[in-house]
């Protein structure tokens, strides 16, 4: 199962992985970029494995889930419209407009640099008070994505057994399970499965489900090929799956500035499965920017522009080498 258009011109990621040194794990050595397309690709790879049987709208929810992170992404990023990002998203001409993963890195971490808000610093004490670790949040590089996917966003979607332009019904579904798979109002999914019934529930479950195992996975493929220091573990369990790592990871050739690994994943039996499934593999294609920023330094930084009481309580004090 493969996104509408797997090879676009205009590169946008939809998932940035952190990427820190074994030996100076309070430096922030590397950025990873995976593009939207890639990142749809993992989870609708995954939702097909994870939900065999699934309608052919579970599987259009899990190509557009994230379809909102081209579109919207920041204008200041890029010049080109909503509609040329849509265009490219599904394939279609947009004349000469590019935009390569190594410019939209150097766009971006301007972009983070240009406003201290966008680059947040969380110190983590330990037990005597030292600074044991800084978590770093970072602005992602669109809006509110799933809530803001919009029905014209949706439209230009067709395959072999569906086509969102003139099945109304359908793209009501998928544009529900793609607003909500980032939501856990109850409220919201009660109304959901009032218009469409309650399979709803369970269909939104598995996108659930399939995003973040696409995510998890392909970010373990990335801290492994990188040797970063924050690796997942081998296993990993989420509702009534259990997906595991049968080949490690392996290094492919690079396509061009993106590199490429790959990885064979196993899974539990389903609850009605009465043979153990055929593993999976991933394959993760990324783009690799370096930061090398120390986070003592940016944290220092951002103390002088903050109250004291924000960081009251922790002494800085860098944590031990590890060995």
């Amino acid at each position: 199962m493969i996104p509408p258009n797997p090879n676009p011109a205009i590169f946008v990621p939809g998932k940035i992985i952190q990427i820190r040194s074994k030996d100076d794990p309070l430096r922030l050595s590397k950025l990873a970029f995976i593009s939207v397309e890639d990142h749809t690709q993992h989870v609708a790879g995954m939702h097909q494995w994870l939900c065999p049987m699934a309608t052919t709208r579970q599987e259009a929810g899990a190509i557009l889930h994230d379809v909102g992170k081209k579109v919207g992404v920041h204008w200041g990023l890029l010049s080109a419209g909503s509609r040329t990002l849509r265009d490219d998203f599904y394939g279609k001409p947009i004349g000469n407009v590019t935009l390569r993963p190594e410019e939209f890195a150097r766009r971006y971490l301007e972009f983070i640099r240009k406003d201290s808000h966008r680059m947040r610093l969380w110190p983590v004490p330990d037990d005597t008070g030292h600074l044991a670790d800084i978590r770093v949040d970072l602005s992602p590089p669109f809006g509110s994505h799933a809530a803001d996917a919009a029905e014209e966003d949706l439209r230009p979607f067709r395959s072999a057994a569906l086509e969102l332009e003139t099945d109304d019904e359908a793209r009501d579904y998928v544009l529900n399970l793609v607003h909500l798979h980032h939501s856990f109002q109850p409220d919201r999914i009660i109304t959901a499965c009032a218009r469409h019934g309650e399979r709803f529930v369970a269909d939104l479950y598995h996108l659930i489900v399939a995003d973040h195992m696409g995510s998890r996975w392909a970010e373990y493929v990335v801290q492994q090929l990188e040797s970063g220091l924050e690796m997942p573990d081998r296993e990993d369990a989420f509702g009534d799956v259990r997906v595991s790592v049968a080949a490690d990871p392996c290094r492919l050739e690079a396509e061009g500035e993106m590199r490429v690994g790959s990885i064979m994943l196993r899974r539990s039996r389903l609850p009605r499965e009465r043979v153990d499934p055929a593993d999976a593999p991933l394959l993760v294609r990324y783009y690799v920017a370096g930061t090398d920023w120390n986070l003592v330094d940016e944290l220092e930084r951002q103390t002088a522009r903050t109250p004291p009481k924000a960081t009251a309580g922790v002494r800085r004090k860098r944590p031990r080498r590890s060995p």
